[in-house]
């Protein structure tokens, strides 16, 4: 670990405040290790907690006690200037009601420096859907229910006098969380990935480097570039990237984006908008949309449909392709399908 990072900080132009992660789980990171992350440069410690309930715990097969990580979690918060943040998991068989609120609770009390709240995911051949299918395990939350969590979990930190908001799905209480990646991993930055299975995206291309290690290292070692699978960006990557990242950040002005790129989108977007808004997704005050708690829990959703329902005015609006600095991209046809496709999806 100490090796890769210190030749990371010796090969790559980075800055001395260059916020350098180091993400993992409390089993198995000893004090050793973690002398070895600080030394190397490591300045923010992510530790994929999920939950603090004994029983969900011991269910979803972790290890450590609820006890143990939040002695350990005093522990390292002690290390100076190492920022350490933690992830919680909403959703879990079993963690609706009172469990979720202690959860909350229990990481507000913390001296932790930010907190990251998700949703579970049940993938379809993972061994948890597989324990729930055969009746081993209760069924995770419904979508519903976990929306509900979702805004039990904004409301309890924006009423909390030490903690702040970043982003739809993260929260500080010290400056020492900045949480720089993921705020700007979804924007028009530049991702360069190194070793097996690391995605990023250069200049709109993005790629994945080889899953499978023993193929990773025998490409790497014949001097060849690792990519598994790599994509052409579209034609106007550059306004969509911007587009999705301002709708998932929230607010955003689509005036302010379109005059960017000298092209109008608020015609085209305006019935996209106009049902988010009828449907309490949005608020709009002036130029400007402000997303709701249902907003925000539905944000990757909204960016995709939102960019979709621009590509297709562009296919259909040749115009737009040969002089976008003066023409529209509006077609009045386009918003009945545009709305049918939504409509459809969301069905």
């Amino acid at each position: 670990m100490k090796k890769i990072l210190e030749t990371a900080r010796k090969n790559l132009p980075l800055t001395d405040d260059c916020e350098i992660t180091f993400e993992g789980r409390l089993h198995g990171l000893t004090d050793e290790k973690l002398s070895a992350c600080v030394e190397g440069g490591v300045n923010r410690l992510s530790i994929g907690v999920q939950t603090f309930n004994a029983d969900i715990r011991k269910e979803m097969q972790r290890l450590d006690s609820p006890e143990y990580i939040i002695r350990r979690l005093e522990e390292i918060s002690a290390i100076d200037n190492l920022a350490v943040v933690i992830d919680l998991l909403f959703g879990f068989p079993g963690q609706k009601g009172k469990v979720w609120t202690d959860d909350l609770k229990i990481v507000s009390e913390l001296p932790i420096d930010g907190v990251d709240c998700y949703q579970l995911n049940v993938f379809e051949k993972s061994p948890l859907n597989t324990r729930i299918k055969s009746g081993l395990c209760d069924p995770a939350a419904t979508l519903a229910e976990a929306a509900d969590m979702y805004a039990e979990s904004v409301e309890y930190f924006s009423a909390h006098p030490n903690w702040h908001r970043l982003t739809n799905t993260h929260w500080a209480r010290t400056p020492l969380e900045r949480n720089l990646y993921n705020r700007l991993a979804k924007g028009l930055s530049d991702c360069l990935p190194f070793g097996c299975g690391a995605g990023g995206k250069l200049f709109g291309y993005s790629w994945m480097q080889e899953r499978k290690l023993a193929k990773w290292s025998e490409m790497v070692e014949k001097g060849l570039k690792p990519v598994f699978v790599m994509m052409k960006p579209q034609e106007h990557w550059h306004l969509m990237r911007t587009l999705a990242s301002s709708v998932e950040s929230g607010p955003f002005n689509l005036k302010e984006i379109g005059d960017n790129f000298s092209v109008d989108i608020e015609k085209p977007l305006k019935p996209v908008m106009d049902q988010w808004i009828k449907a309490g997704l949005l608020e709009k005050s002036g130029e400007v949309y402000s997303p709701t708690v249902a907003g925000h829990f539905w944000y990757v959703t909204m960016a995709q449909l939102a960019t979709e329902a621009l590509t297709m005015a562009i296919a259909k609006e040749d115009s737009f392709k040969a002089d976008p600095i003066t023409q529209s991209v509006y077609s009045p046809n386009q918003a009945e399908a545009w709305l049918k496709t939504i409509n459809k999806r969301e069905e």
